[in-house]
């Protein structure tokens, strides 16, 4: 289990939210933070093109690999289902209160691959 993160705060900053009265959040800018654009993460790689063969048919994120290859690249890197399934946690749940999501189809072919993948992590079930 992670723990849980929190941050201090004053009691009058404690009292602003409660009141309604919240300062507006700073926006991060995170242009800074990105990794440059690499030539060679804008096409699908043989590796990723592999990877995405072996999913069934029905879970395959095709809307993903043709619009973000960069990111069907790192899936095929990870390759393991619980690298894969922890990355996706991320892609799909904004910790930073900012992302605007995925365009189109691409965030429900995320959560079904992720489905996917958490049911190839449940233990066997030791009745049957």
């Amino acid at each position: 289990m992670d723990p849980l993160s929190f941050e201090f705060v004053t009691v009058e900053e404690a009292k602003k939210v409660l009141d309604g009265n919240m300062p507006p959040a700073a926006r991060t800018d995170w242009t800074e933070m990105r990794q440059p654009s690499d030539a060679m993460e804008q096409t699908l790689t043989p590796e990723a093109l592999r990877w995405l063969a072996q999913l069934p048919r029905e879970i395959r994120p095709l809307e993903l690999f043709h619009t973000y290859p960069r990111i069907a690249n790192q899936l095929a890197r990870l390759a393991a289902p619980a690298a894969v399934s922890a990355f996706l946690a991320d892609l799909l749940i904004d910790k930073r209160g900012d992302r605007q999501g995925f365009p189109g189809g691409i965030a429900p072919e995320l959560s079904k691959l992720q489905e996917h993948l958490l049911q190839l992590l449940q233990p066997p079930d030791a009745t049957a």
